[in-house]
């Protein structure tokens, strides 16, 4: 490893186990590549305080296409750049590893094959933001990025805040985000704004997916159990357990929870029951409906190192579970999420990457998640459980990754499922509240304070015209009255 020192923008020595003469480039930034050009197999790393142990950042290094730092958050992060960042990437939890684009400049490092991917990238004079507005541009092409970070108690810097929107966003953020510090923090940081709107959006694309794939060895010496929630499709199951029977790594255990709300009804899975399989089948028939409830049941039971969630009406190839389980290996990670295509949809990316979503039908986690995660049964019947879940799990110290490569074909059964219809108390309201009350319960339960408010706006503007009034004055007071309902039946949940 390669470990420089600097101090304000400006490299003041060099340690490694070789000589190494200082570079030339006058940027911090513009450095690093310039070392990574004469050492192509090395870590480079940055730090402006003497006294630093690298020890905890070595257990992170399982691949080079990772960005690791520690250290204080930059000074422009607590800015409300929530009211415009949608993910969970931006709320890191303080003193603990998280997946997040945001980089501390006091410790840090990048490999060099990273830095050697990237062309013409420009660098400032300012280290910390470039590294923040590199991990952000790449981290959606397939870098890893993990920070331990605490909050910075230095003075917030909206220059920086709106010069990183300007250049990772649509322009249209740039006004929305004005407007959001105008009516919610009485603030009016137009110079702040006006610098950025002559900026322009910085879009390379860097192909990382040969760097990925060449340090992904086969790994198929472990067991996993898979978790199958279904109500009505017993010949849609029966072809999901013949694709598990054929898979390159077999399953241990299926765990069928089969939901029927007639408490009169048998099972429909007799010829699931009494097949041959080359795995044990643990079946359990229930009357109440509810996709948390019986994702719930499952995972009490199981019992291997990893667990797949599982749909009814999806279909694999054989070497499915087993590119999941060496992927999930090799990464050291406890979370993979596979594409989930429907019939004639195409996955444009390629690389994996961190992910800020989660979907509960084709995910394969590992038993540490299980024991510290459950669905959460306030989302039952309505939509957001998944995510809600995948949220639990980066709370939770994991990360979740999306790899497109690995495809399942999910066939939107037109019968059966798992979702009973329910009639809900606000169904007959008059003024139906906006979002729905599952929505509205996962973001305050998941988001910060800036995030719901900012999503609030972006609500009032994409309803606009659709609750009964074409008025800016009409309008806000039904949204009002639609957000208010949320609120309140939110709360019920």
């Amino acid at each position: 490893m390669i470990v420089f020192n600097y101090i304000e923008n400006t490299i003041t020595d060099i340690e490694s186990d070789i000589l190494i003469t200082q570079p030339s480039s006058g940027k911090v930034l513009d450095s690093l590549f310039e070392l990574a050009k004469k050492f192509p197999n090395r870590w480079i790393a940055w730090k402006n305080s003497t006294s630093i142990d690298w020890e905890d950042f070595d257990s992170k290094k399982s691949v080079t296409y990772k960005m690791l730092s520690s250290g204080k958050a930059p000074n422009f992060i607590d800015t409300g750049l929530g009211y415009v960042e949608d993910t969970p990437f931006i709320n890191y939890s303080e003193n603990h590893w998280y997946p997040t684009w945001i980089m501390s400049a006091d410790q840090g490092m990048i490999h060099a094959t990273v830095l050697n991917k990237i062309k013409h990238f420009r660098s400032s004079a300012d280290f910390e933001y470039d590294i923040n507005l590199l991990a952000r541009i790449f981290q959606h092409q397939g870098i890893l990025c993990y920070s331990n970070l605490k909050k910075n108690p230095t003075r917030s810097n909206y220059f920086k805040a709106y010069k990183l929107v300007g250049h990772t966003m649509k322009k249209g953020w740039l006004p929305f985000l004005l407007l959001c510090h105008l009516k919610y923090d009485k603030r009016f940081p137009f110079f702040a704004f006006a610098k950025a709107v002559f900026l322009k959006k910085i879009v390379p694309v860097v192909d990382f997916l040969e760097l990925q794939i060449n340090q992904v060895e086969p790994f198929i010496n472990t067991q996993y159990d898979v978790i199958i929630p279904t109500m009505g499709r017993a010949s849609y199951l029966y072809d999901v357990i013949n694709d598990l029977a054929n898979q390159t790594l077999l399953p241990q255990t299926i765990y069928i929870v089969e939901q029927n709300p007639n408490k009169e009804a048998s099972t429909e899975l007799d010829r699931i029951l009494n097949g041959n399989w080359p795995f044990s089948i643990d079946h359990k028939f229930i009357h109440k409906t509810g996709a948390c409830n019986a994702r719930n049941i499952a995972l009490e039971k199981t019992r291997a190192k990893w667990v797949l969630l599982f749909d009814d009406d999806a279909r694999l190839k054989p070497n499915v579970l087993e590119n999941m389980v060496s992927l999930a290996e090799n990464l050291n990670v406890k979370c993979i999420n596979a594409a989930y295509l429907q019939q004639g949809e195409h996955e444009h990316q390629k690389t994996w990457k961190q992910w800020p979503y989660f979907g509960s039908g084709c995910s394969l986690i590992h038993r540490e998640i299980v024991d510290r995660c459950k669905f959460d049964k306030a989302l039952e019947h309505g939509y957001g459980e998944d995510v809600d879940f995948g949220m639990q799990i980066r709370r939770a110290g994991y990360d979740v990754i999306y790899a497109p490569q690995i495809q399942i074909l999910h066939l939107k059964a037109p019968v059966g499922g798992f979702r009973e219809k329910r009639i809900f108390p606000w169904s007959t309201d008059n003024i139906q509240p906006k979002p729905s009350p599952h929505i509205m319960y996962f973001r305050k339960k998941n988001y910060s304070v800036n995030q719901l408010k900012g999503y609030k706006l972006v609500q009032w503007f994409k309803n606009y015209g659709k609750l009964g009034s074409i008025l800016p004055w009409g309008h806000n007071k039904l949204f009002n009255k639609a957000w208010e309902s949320s609120k309140k039946y939110a709360n019920s949940l």
